[in-house]
């Protein structure tokens, strides 16, 4: 078969550019242009740029069009060889400056598809929107709502896409994240910090509305009798609409002893002196709604085995006291064989302190007092004789005077004081308070997910979760390239019998 034509030696592959470009100019030359305002011509200069880099690219394609050389054969995946090739097979790339035309080569044999070679060449997307504007959506679907995102994307690109366009994309975008962060890819990866640092694991769970359909199915009834204390002081009315997203968060902190008098003081001497805290340093979040509280906290302790591989390090894990996810953690860590050491979140113990108060005291200085004094001996490491001291008040209580707060505080300490060693754990220097984990579940979950009249999915809530996860790891970029490099494996890689690279 005669090679198809090539352009003539000399030929202005780019004319319709630099005509545009040339309008532009004569534009900005007149003289309605040259009396317009600043912002006018910010404007006309914004609009007919992206015009002009749009013919830009098209020309740049066509001229690849017109270069692209005829293959005696291509094989594909299946095992057929294609021998017949049509040239002017055409598609549409919706790009950020404008939707453009691939003109391309089509390879073909009976009862096969079509194969492009020059697809893999310019690793074309499977999907009408380009990687670019992909990106850009990503980073816009995970920031606010759609109907923002939407917005935001015409301000930026001047391209309109739908709200399920939108979430399609992100969907997309994020199907790589858990391959992402396998320790076998070597990528995500946190180095380790000083040997001398806590290793400090904490994990929780928040609410998500969710569609009917998409809603946890309970694993096992309801069992009877009491229920033992749980974190949660007060049940609200529940709808049955809501999924329990899991959040982790792991990170390094270097040890910072204190006292209780650094915790609470209680005069301006020990106000002035008191010593701040552990910092978090190399912070690592994750994040679900498909995985239920064991799958998570067997995929942070795999986290944590990455940066100690050795057990050589101290694991606090700060938890809010929640029943099921100490049963959890304990259980990882015998299966592992690795000493943990359980904190509870010293914020929830003030809480139910607080509870308690109001049942006790009718005002609120006698409160705070009361608070104040309980708090400064769980903080000295007398446990014990606080939830004596409940125990004796609740006692004391007439049958006629039911005292739900300080009932549930007892309950609570007695349940958790295993836990309770703050002593020990200031004097080593590790957190006590669970902050890291209750702002990533506000900034993960609730300020995106917790929208005013927002129902999900389970599959978009969940790429919205994995994508702000990443974002907020600060591994996006390198997370794109490792996503990119699966999509031409999928898209083209393996569609043929020989590798075909992608352009440089």
């Amino acid at each position: 078969m005669e090679p198809y034509p090539q352009p003539a030696p000399g030929r202005d592959d780019f004319a319709a550019s630099r005509a545009c470009l040339e309008q532009m100019v004569a534009r900005l030359s007149d003289a309605r242009m040259m009396s317009c305002t600043q912002h006018a011509l910010e404007e006309y200069v914004t609009e007919a740029g992206r015009e002009l880099q749009r013919q830009l690219m098209q020309d740049q394609l066509d001229a690849r069009a017109g270069r692209e050389p005829r293959l005696r054969q291509v094989a594909g995946a299946d095992g057929v060889v294609r021998r017949r090739a049509e040239a002017g097979h055409r598609r549409l790339v919706a790009t950020t400056v404008g939707p453009v035309e691939v003109n391309r080569i089509a390879y073909r044999a009976p009862g096969a598809p079509n194969l492009h070679p020059a697809d893999a060449q310019l690793a074309l997307p499977q999907r009408l929107y380009s990687f670019p504007l992909q990106r850009e959506v990503v980073h816009e679907v995970g920031a606010g709502s759609l109907r923002a995102a939407r917005e935001a994307i015409v301000r930026t690109t001047g391209q309109h896409l739908g709200t399920r366009q939108l979430m399609q994309i992100a969907t997309d975008a994020a199907v790589d994240i858990r391959d992402f962060y396998q320790p076998a890819t070597g990528l995500g990866h946190v180095p380790a910090g000083d040997g001398r640092d806590v290793l400090v694991l904490s994990l929780d769970a928040t609410g998500v509305n969710m569609i009917p359909t998409d809603l946890r199915e309970p694993s096992s009834p309801r069992p009877a009798g009491p229920q033992p204390p749980s974190a949660q002081l007060a049940r609200r009315e529940r709808t049955g609409r809501t999924r329990m997203a899991v959040v982790t968060a792991i990170y390094d902190a270097t040890p910072a002893p204190r006292a209780a008098a650094d915790i609470l003081p209680i005069d301006a001497t020990e106000r002035a002196a008191r010593q701040p805290g552990p910092r978090a340093a190399r912070r690592r979040v994750d994040a679900s709604l498909e995985h239920s509280v064991a799958p998570m906290v067997t995929a942070l302790f795999d986290q944590a085995e990455a940066r100690d591989r050795q057990h050589r390090r101290r694991w606090v894990v700060l938890v809010d006291g929640a029943n099921h996810q100490l049963e959890c953690i304990t259980k990882e860590a015998e299966r592992r064989g690795v000493h943990i050491d359980i904190v509870v979140d010293f914020i929830h113990v003030l809480e139910y302190l607080w509870k308690a108060a109001e049942d006790l005291h009718p005002t609120h200085p006698a409160r705070a007092a009361f608070v104040q004094a309980t708090a400064r001996d769980l903080l000295e490491g007398h446990a014990p004789r606080v939830v004596a001291d409940l125990n004796a008040h609740l006692r004391a209580r007439a049958a006629d005077h039911p005292a739900p707060g300080l009932q549930r505080a007892a309950a609570y300490l007695h349940a958790k004081q295993p836990y309770l060693n703050y002593h020990i754990a200031l004097a080593l220097g590790w957190p006590i308070a669970t902050g890291v984990i209750e702002g990533c579940c506000r900034y993960l979950v609730k300020d995106r997910l917790d929208i005013t009249g927002a129902r999900w999915s389970l599959t978009g809530a969940e790429a919205v979760l994995l994508l702000r996860a990443v974002i907020t790891n600060g591994d996006f970029d390198q997370y794109w390239q490792f996503h990119l490099d699966r999509e031409y494996q999928r898209t083209h890689a393996s569609r043929y019998q020989d590798q075909y690279a992608p352009a440089a």
